[in-house]
């Protein structure tokens, strides 16, 4: 018999929902919200329940899926998975939180005998996954002699996860500088798990949505062979190997003349993987959903739970100290939408 789900909230919880509903692996009860016309909405289109208070919960609801913020956002999302955890229920609750608050949820977790986990939610993507594999064989083969990232400062914490996930570790971790603030594109330097990275953060915020942003996240991870780089949390993979400096003969010269220039094997200047493109579409109806169903699956697991929260406790305290360097976000620019490259490069009038 599959277990019962509740999702509470109904913006990004939406994803969550429409995956859960798709995955015979589970049975969604109902959406817990505040009784907003998008909750009632949401609950109709999925032909579920609909509740306003934890209380109206039925007590065969085994799993929940929180997609409330915490403090950070102004949300009570903390305070509604612990009253979910007292019901008996096992809780995924999503990112971000401030380390006082997942302190204070695994504690709760603890003393009730229950699961939960912080959903680091782009984690679970695909090329993610693909992303992580290829860079713990390139670490325990070649070593990592750096990490590039980039990302907006809404997936900062997540986008740290994968890093520490690639390392299986985040320390010893130092903050090593930060480097002068000339645009809301914010430089910092850090060592994590002893790898040093270069971290860039887009530390733009829209207070009336945080879904306002131009970059997610891009990896690049270098070895003495080559760079192996994650694009998009969509993909795709791109391997760019060390540059090729042509043989000299007798004379000093490079092969570039008659038949000599000719039939020579040669190393390809980069390599894609995980290439099929992805549209907005694809991601929000399928990648999405999917993914958040993953993070429920994870409960199953509860040496696996236990590995990621020790993790995540990590990761939520080093963000912290991050953010305290990066300042106050600034307001993304009101022009800011997307486009495809024909229509940027357009004329503005």
């Amino acid at each position: 018999m599959s277990p019962a789900v509740v999702v509470a909230g109904s913006r990004f919880g939406q994803f969550y929902a429409a995956g859960i509903a798709a995955d015979s692996r589970y049975d969604l009860k109902g959406i817990l919200g505040r009784g907003s016309r998008r909750s009632e909405a949401l609950a109709a289109r999925l032909g579920v329940d609909s509740w306003k208070g934890i209380e109206e919960v039925p007590d065969d609801v085994q799993l929940a899926c929180v997609a409330v913020g915490g403090a950070a956002r102004g949300e009570q999302g903390p305070e509604l998975a612990e009253a979910l955890m007292m019901r008996g229920i096992d809780v995924v609750i999503e990112h971000p939180l401030l380390p006082r608050e997942w302190e204070e949820l695994l504690s709760c977790a603890s003393r009730l005998g229950r699961r939960c986990l912080l959903n680091t939610f782009y984690l679970r993507l695909p090329a993610v996954r693909r992303f992580i594999e290829l860079g713990r064989e390139l670490r325990r083969k070649r070593g990592i002699r750096h990490l590039d990232m980039s990302c907006g400062v809404q997936v900062g914490g997540a986008s740290l996860d994968i890093l520490a996930s690639i390392l299986e570790g985040v320390g010893p971790w130092s903050l090593e500088s930060r480097v002068t603030d000339l645009s809301s594109m914010r430089e910092l330097s850090l060592v994590l798990a002893e790898t040093p990275v270069s971290l860039q953060v887009l530390n733009e915020l829209s207070a009336g949505n945080d879904g306002r942003m131009t970059l997610l996240l891009r990896i690049n991870l270098t070895t003495d062979r080559g760079t192996l780089s994650l694009l998009d949390p969509h993909g795709p993979l791109m391997w760019t190997p060390a540059v090729v400096v042509p043989r000299e003969d007798a004379d000093g010269l490079f092969p570039l003349f008659g038949e000599e220039a000719k039939g020579r094997p040669s190393v390809p200047s980069s390599q894609l993987w995980h290439t099929e493109p992805h549209t907005w579409t694809d991601i929000h109806r399928h990648l999405w959903p999917t993914a958040a169903t993953e993070a429920l699956a994870v409960l199953d697991d509860i040496v696996e739970v236990q590995r990621c929260n020790q993790r995540s406790l990590e990761i939520v305290r080093l963000w912290q100290c991050i953010g305290e360097a990066l300042g106050f976000p600034e307001t993304p620019p009101g022009s800011l939408a997307p486009a495809p490259l024909a229509i940027a490069l357009e004329s503005s009038s």
